[in-house]
C-alpha cells in the first residue's frame, strides 16, 4: 500500500511540478550542471500593471517567480522604489552546504498585503523583484485610485478598515488587522536531484509572531494517506526564518506535498509545496 501510494503521488507531483514550471521554462535536466543555465522568471499569478483601488480598501498583491539551475528565487518587496518588508523576510539563513546553492527547478510565490489604504499608497508604485542571486527579474505595479473615492467612507464589515481620521486611528486599526498570521512567502514546487540538498521557504508575519510547524503528506491531502511531523534531526533543519532545509534527499523518503502550518491565538494559516527528488542523469 505504500509503495502504491508512493507511485501515484510521484506521478502527480511531477506532472504538476512540470505544468508549473513549464510554463516559464524548458531546459533538459541534463543541463543542470552549474550557473551558466541559471535563469529566473515571472509566471501566473503574476502582479497586474495596473490596479484601480478604493480609499481606505484593503488589497493583495500576488507574485510568482520560477528559477532553473540556480538558487530557489526570493522575492523582495518595494514601495516606490524602496524595500518594504522586515529583513528576515528574504535571507537566505541556515545553508547547510555549498550543495543546496544549484537546484533543478523551484518556483517561490508571494503575497503583498496593503491594508486599509491611505492616499499615499492608493497613489504608489509596487515592484516585485525576484533574485537567486545568479539573476534578478522585476516587475512594476502602479495602483491608481479610482475617481470620486477621494472621501468614500464604508462599513467596518465590509474590508475590516473604517474610514480612518488621523494617524493614531489608523495605527489601532492596523494592529487589528495584521496580528492574524499569515504566509507571506513559500515555495509551491522544488525539483532537486537526489542526494543533494533543498530549502522550502515558509515566511509569516503575524502578532504575536506564529508557531510554524512543517508535515510530509503522503498522499491526496486531506484524503487517506500517511503525514509525517518534521523536527530537526540529522536531515532536516528548521531554520530561524522557518525555513525546511533537507539535505541528501532520496526519492523515497522525501518526495511528496509538504505543507508549513502558522498559527498563533488569533488565527492559523497553510501553504502547501510539492518537492520531488529526480535521479542524476549519468553524463
Amino acid at each position: 500500500m505504500a509503495l502504491r501510494v508512493v507511485c501515484v503521488l510521484s506521478v502527480f507531483a511531477l506532472s504538476s511540478a512540470e505544468r508549473l514550471i513549464g510554463s516559464a521554462f524548458k531546459l533538459p535536466v541534463s543541463e543542470v550542471t552549474n550557473h551558466e543555465n541559471s535563469n529566473v522568471a515571472f509566471m501566473e499569478p503574476k502582479p497586474p500593471a495596473v490596479l484601480k483601488v478604493r480609499l481606505h480598501e484593503s488589497t493583495v498583491l500576488v507574485c510568482q517567480a520560477a528559477s532553473q539551475n540556480g538558487p530557489a528565487p526570493l522575492i523582495t518587496w518595494l514601495k516606490n522604489g524602496k524595500p518594504m518588508q522586515r529583513k528576515n523576510n528574504n535571507e537566505r539563513v541556515g545553508e547547510p552546504t555549498q550543495a543546496e546553492v544549484v537546484v533543478v527547478a523551484s518556483t517561490t510565490r508571494s503575497t503583498l498585503h496593503l491594508d486599509c489604504l491611505t492616499m499615499a499608497e492608493a497613489t504608489s508604485n509596487y515592484t516585485c523583484l525576484a533574485d537567486n542571486t545568479v539573476m534578478r527579474v522585476q516587475t512594476v505595479t502602479q495602483l491608481v485610485l479610482l475617481p470620486g473615492t477621494e472621501g468614500w467612507r464604508h462599513d467596518l464589515a465590509r474590508s475590516g478598515c473604517p474610514f480612518v481620521r488621523n494617524r493614531r486611528e489608523r495605527k489601532q486599526i492596523l494592529a487589528v488587522v495584521v496580528r492574524h498570521p499569515r504566509i507571506v512567502m513559500w515555495s509551491p514546487s522544488s525539483l532537486q536531484l537526489q542526494g543533494q540538498a533543498a530549502r522550502l521557504l515558509c515566511r509569516t508575519t503575524g502578532s504575536p509572531p506564529p508557531k510554524v510547524t512543517w508535515q510530509l503528506h503522503y498522499g491526496e491531502l486531506n484524503k487517506t494517506g500517511q503525514i509525517a511531523l518534521i523536527t530537526d534531526d540529522a536531515r532536516h533543519t528548521i531554520s530561524r526564518n522557518r525555513d525546511l532545509v533537507m539535505r541528501d534527499l532520496d526519492f523515497y523518503e522525501d518526495m511528496g506535498v509538504y505543507v508549513c502550518t502558522a498559527e498563533n491565538a488569533f488565527g492559523i494559516a497553510h501553504a502547501e509545496a510539492f518537492l520531488y527528488p529526480l535521479e542524476p542523469t549519468s553524463s
